[in-house]
């Protein structure tokens, strides 16, 4: 069965609102303005009347107390708070918070690009297979090889291995307080 130039463009775009509605985004980026940061990959922004909070897709930033944590929220504040911002959604997270590609009025690239070219956010290693990941992992790669930013004090020490380590503290200190008893 061949299909006329009619049916592959049917085809198509039932194709692309099956993908669109399979992970729940809005296939459309919209504008908002920046009202606060509350991390440095983390943002809460004002669109058509409402707030809502987003995360940078496919990036992580230093977390509180964790060395450059300070340094990745002043360069997120310093290059979008209070700005507009074009926001694409790519989807939402097990807590609600819309991953999303920002990229701020004025400025060419995605904030998430910035954020690790100017070595303070890690790539996550979950989002590699996507094409950009893939080209932000090379810049993470830059960054390291160039030691900018997080990568100018090693070990730099991923956010989620950092948690994993405090955690693994806690229990310890928990264990030889049970013991002292």
């Amino acid at each position: 069965m061949t299909l006329t130039g009619k049916s592959k463009v049917i085809v198509l775009v039932i194709a692309f609102v099956a993908i669109c509605s399979l992970f729940a985004l809005p296939c459309l980026a919209f504008t908002g303005k920046v009202v606060s940061v509350g991390a440095g990959d983390l943002m809460t922004v004002s669109a058509n009347g409402a707030t809502r909070q987003i995360r940078l897709y496919g990036v992580v930033c230093p977390l509180f107390g964790q060395p450059f944590h300070e340094k990745a929220l002043f360069m997120t504040k310093f290059l979008s708070l209070q700005r507009e911002v074009e926001i694409t959604p790519v989807f939402k997270d097990n807590y609600g918070v819309e991953n999303v590609l920002v990229r701020v009025e004025g400025s060419t690239g995605y904030l998430n690009y910035k954020l690790v070219g100017y070595g303070l956010a890690w790539v996550k290693p979950c989002d590699d297979k996507s094409r950009l990941c893939q080209e932000w992992k090379k810049l993470e790669g830059f960054a390291q090889m160039n030691f900018i930013g997080l990568w100018a004090q090693p070990p730099a020490i991923a956010p989620w291995d950092w948690q994993k380590a405090q955690r693994l503290m806690i229990l310890d200190r928990m264990k030889a307080a049970e013991k002292k008893e």
